[in-house]
């Protein structure tokens, strides 16, 4: 071979190299583009992930949590890196039936109600939207599930039941009262009559022993016979007393109704109540509830009007007095000693609030659940006895609506037990700038 051939073929691959990286820099560059794009799509679908209103999670058919986005934090309280390769189970007990309703479903999304765990052990409600990704041979890849919250929705519908139940209830209790009222009227004008009757015959059933020594003998003995029968000196002493013991059984019943009366009425607005007579009024309504079980101490301080739903109010003290009377007949069924209990209501003013504390030396709240206490639903109560929405609804009363507190210190086991609930109010009423509930102390505050 020539020089000049040898030269040439040498010119020829240079070129080819020349060529060659050139196509080998505009691929990278080409790639790198790509990367770039891949990057920020990745990016822009995190963000649409996290700007979610719930919680997303990706997990494997066989139930296996493969990745999440920031709301599963939010709702549950785990971080990803705790969940990522953990089962579903772990924060859903009946996810392995509703997988296997997804993957025998063809296509589109599945939706259901469920409950989920969270990492403090509370019971989330949740609307669940599911979806199955599957390749070309239509084999299941990977599931994507979006959790909503529904428990402002459960509440929001707890409170509609229970505010209906206790309208149609204060409807039956004013007519109630109402019937109640009117024959107890008929009844205490006629003991009036007949107890001022009996004191104006009183001087002449006096004058009647008197007036024998007057009568001829037979008319004596006869009228001796007669006071015999009757026992004239057991009746005028007894009669009167009997009358004052009828007229207050009257009052007390009028003061019921009038109770029953002042409960059941309906308020819609805020406006000036006095709690203390609210308290009374509860007190004489529940009175049935602790009787039998405990003794009860006021000490009811000088308050002022407070601005608040008097009736949301009351049905906030008839829980806690409902609450505290159960808590002790607790303690008594578990104790061999029946000791009656003792339930303590007091109230105060503390600067631009008053303060009312229900107390009771009952069987107290284990340390273990009282982070749940105001969660609704929850309830350590047998089935029928309790629903759980007792505390919840009063401790939306008093936070959210109010702008108060509903705080609780307990004692549980040892020498001794009980529990007292203290209730903070404004007294001008919420400020209009207190648009969020207060902070929660764990376990103890609301």
């Amino acid at each position: 071979m020539s020089a000049g051939a040898a030269g040439l073929r040498l010119l020829r691959a240079e070129r080819r190299v020349e060529l060659m990286s050139r196509l080998i820099e505009d691929r990278n560059l080409d790639l790198g583009i790509t990367q770039d794009q891949a990057s920020a799509a990745q990016t822009y679908l995190m963000g649409l992930n996290d700007a979610l209103p719930g919680a997303l999670i990706g997990a494997s058919p066989a139930g296996v949590i493969a990745s999440g986005n920031a709301g599963v934090q939010d709702l549950l309280g785990y971080r990803m890196a705790e969940l990522s390769g953990t089962q579903l189970e772990r924060i859903w007990p009946s996810a392995p039936e509703f997988i296997a309703r997804c993957l025998i479903q063809g296509g589109g999304l599945l939706r259901d109600e469920a409950d989920w765990l969270a990492q403090d052990g509370r019971v989330i409600p949740v609307l669940i939207s599911a979806s199955v990704h599957r390749d070309r041979k239509n084999q299941p890849v990977s599931l994507v599930f979006v959790a909503l919250d529904l428990s402002e929705r459960r509440r929001l519908e707890v409170e509609l039941r229970h505010a209906q139940k206790m309208e149609s209830l204060g409807q039956l209790s004013a007519g109630v009262a109402h019937e109640i009222n009117t024959p107890m009227q008929f009844i205490g004008d006629n003991l009036h009559f007949i107890q001022e009757a009996i004191g104006k015959l009183q001087p002449l059933l006096d004058a009647l022993p008197d007036l024998r020594a007057h009568l001829p003998a037979a008319e004596a003995a006869r009228f001796s016979q007669l006071q015999a029968g009757t026992d004239l000196g057991f009746i005028r002493d007894r009669l009167p007393r009997a009358l004052d013991r009828a007229l207050e059984g009257v009052r007390r019943v009028s003061h019921i109704v009038e109770a029953m009366r002042a409960f059941s009425h309906p308020q819609t607005e805020m406006a000036a109540v006095d709690l203390n007579k609210g308290l009374r009024d509860t007190l004489t309504v529940a009175n049935n509830e602790y009787r039998y079980v405990a003794d009860l101490v006021c000490d009811f301080g000088d308050l002022p009007d407070v601005i608040c739903n008097g009736g949301d109010m009351n049905q906030v003290f008839l829980n806690l007095i409902v609450n505290a009377a159960q808590a002790i007949g607790d303690r008594q069924q578990r104790s061999d000693k029946a000791a009656r209990g003792r339930i303590h209501v007091a109230t105060h003013r503390e600067a631009d609030s008053v303060v009312i504390s229900i107390s009771d030396d009952g069987s107290g709240i284990p340390p273990a659940i009282r982070h749940r206490v105001f969660d609704p639903f929850f309830t350590t109560k047998e089935v029928g006895k309790g629903t759980g929405q007792g505390l919840a609804i009063s401790r939306n009363v008093v936070v959210e609506r109010h702008g108060g507190t509903l705080d609780f210190v307990s004692e549980h086991g040892g020498g001794t037990s009980g529990t007292t609930f203290t209730i903070r109010i404004p007294i001008n009423g919420r400020r209009k700038d207190d648009s969020s509930a207060r902070p929660v102390a764990e376990g103890f505050a609301a």
